[in-house]
């Protein structure tokens, strides 16, 4: 049975990019630049889905994702579903501590991930994996 994520390959939706400029943001507040062109929204405007669903980066940098509806997470773990992917070495990331794959985090809050092996990273929101909610960081050398 074709999944919906399947069905969207197909068609060529979910291969599209979004490649950072390298355009730098504002700084961290630790000394270190924040790089703005790497920010998903998570369920933004109440819609099950990431936005953009797949983003490109280098090596050492990081993703932000904006809550911006309620009910929503961020898992790169394998053991929540087969739809889970990442590469051989990397370190696998969630928004939520341990293995509390339902935890949600708040309307308006922020998780980060910094991404320091190359490959593509397919992760999904938990709560709504069944509607197709996954996303993809595909990290360059």
């Amino acid at each position: 049975m074709a999944t919906r994520r399947s069905v969207l390959m197909r068609m060529g939706v979910v291969g599209s990019t979004v490649v950072g400029s390298g355009c730098l943001g504002s700084s961290g507040g630790d000394g270190t630049e924040e790089n703005e062109e790497n920010e998903v929204a998570a369920g933004p405007d109440g819609n099950p889905v990431f936005e953009p669903e797949s983003i490109e980066i280098p090596v050492g940098e990081t993703v932000t994702w904006t809550f911006e509806s309620e009910g929503h997470n961020v898992s790169g773990k394998s053991d929540v579903d087969s739809e889970v992917e990442i590469p051989d070495g990397a370190t696998p990331f969630a928004s939520y501590d341990g293995n509390k794959s339902y935890e949600l985090v708040p309307e308006g809050e922020t998780y980060s991930h910094t991404f320091e092996t190359a490959g593509t990273y397919t992760y999904v929101c938990v709560p709504h994996i069944s509607v197709g909610m996954v996303g993809d960081v595909i990290v360059s050398e």
